[in-house]
């Protein structure tokens, strides 16, 4: 019943999300499986660790094509780095290598609380945007 109850709660956080709680959703995401990779690797999960890092690759496909080329030297150099962490995410599939992984997550996370500072700024923006005169709408108690 309890884990209903939590499927449903990130079910529905998902929903609601803005596009940038998006995107840290999904860095947390990947750096959420790839925690459990490098877990899976000490002890010698072959399978688990497997599965875990082509998720966090997944995640990062993804994030690359969302990425608005149109923006320029920002989103070609997202798409590099995007690119660079999938490629040591294979070798570190490949051989089982916990440090590429965590070289990953230490790029992952600079991003993802860039990423949630810009929501959270966002979010803020939002609750102190003053109400116009023509958002008002009166209520007639009376009947």
């Amino acid at each position: 019943m309890q884990t209903s109850a939590y499927k449903n709660y990130q079910r529905q956080e998902v929903e609601g999300a803005t596009k940038g709680k998006i995107v840290v959703l999904l860095f947390e995401g990947a750096i959420k499986f790839l925690r459990i990779a490098c877990k899976n690797i000490d002890e010698k999960n072959i399978q688990d660790s497997h599965n875990n890092i082509v998720k966090a690759e997944n995640i990062l496909y993804e994030l690359m094509s969302t990425l608005n080329m149109d923006a320029g030297e920002i989103a070609e150099n997202l798409m590099k780095l995007y690119d660079f962490m999938i490629w040591q995410l294979i070798e570190a599939n490949r051989d089982k290598d916990k440090n590429k992984i965590n070289s990953v997550i230490e790029l992952l996370t600079p991003l993802k609380d860039a990423w949630k500072e810009v929501v959270e700024k966002e979010a803020i923006s939002v609750v102190k945007k003053p109400v116009e005169k023509s958002e008002i709408k009166s209520i007639n108690f009376a009947g």
